[in-house]
């Protein structure tokens, strides 16, 4: 979806405050369920962007699924 673009979707705020983001959403934002969207509210609208890893977070969390899986970084880099 290119940022010019505009994409509306109705959706239903639930009990506790869930929304359901439509699929066509999710796939073209390339969304996976557990991935975190930042909220911000600018005057009576809300905007939802997800919230990317950064590296840290991002090398934190190779560390743990290598060390999960019994893998070293040299079979990691060998396999790739």
């Amino acid at each position: 979806m290119e940022t010019t673009e505009l994409d509306t979707s109705e959706i239903e705020l639930r009990e506790r405050g869930q929304l359901t983001l439509p699929k066509s959403l999710r796939d073209a934002l390339h969304l996976e369920t557990g991935d975190a969207l930042r909220a911000v509210r600018i005057a009576n609208a809300i905007v939802l962007t997800p919230q990317r890893m950064d590296l840290d977070a991002l090398r934190k969390r190779m560390r743990k699924l290598m060390k999960q899986h019994g893998v070293s970084a040299e079979e990691l880099l060998r396999d790739l």
